[in-house]
């Protein structure tokens, strides 16, 4: 075989290797990594942790994607009000009985369980919602990376022709 052809071959591949390598990048920059943390996600773009708004903002352009960031924006403030509002409930109630119980006086039933089981159900609510948030979320981020996946798939295909080898690229 003749040298010229031996290098055209050379290029051709590093060619082929090169652009495997560059599409390969462009798919895992332009993506949101999801991490799973003890209690929900964390989300990568690159290197720059993302919080909601900042994925809303980012997937604003996928509107079923960006349906789902703001629906679980709306389950994180849900949980965080019960959380709140039931939390106090649950301690003001404790701090009631702790209290009566420092000063000798009997505890008043009448004020104590009702508070004591609203805050309760709230809390239990809020993990609820909460669920339903990281959910949201997860499900947004899946749609949004399964979109930009679509949108950059590139097939290069070798093969033969009439007129010889062949190399196609479809965008």
């Amino acid at each position: 075989m003749n040298t010229k052809h031996y290098l055209s071959a050379i290029l051709i591949f590093s060619v082929i290797f090169l652009f495997g390598f560059s599409v390969h990048a462009q798919n895992s920059s332009d993506g949101i990594r999801v991490i799973k943390r003890e209690l929900g996600y964390v989300f990568y773009q690159n290197t720059k942790k993302l919080n909601i708004r900042q994925l809303a903002n980012i997937t604003r352009e996928n509107t079923e994607s960006y349906n789902y960031i703001i629906r679980a924006d709306s389950w994180q403030i849900a949980t965080i009000y019960s959380g709140v509002v039931g939390g106090g409930c649950v301690v003001g109630s404790l701090g009631y009985a702790l209290g009566a119980a420092i000063v000798g006086n009997p505890i008043n039933m009448k004020m104590f369980l009702p508070i004591l089981s609203v805050g309760a159900g709230l809390v239990i609510c809020s993990i609820t919602f909460g669920v339903l948030a990281n959910n949201n979320l997860k499900k947004g981020v899946e749609l949004f990376n399964n979109s930009i996946k679509e949108k950059n798939s590139t097939n290069l295909d070798l093969g033969f022709s009439p007129g010889g080898v062949m190399l196609r690229l479809n965008f």
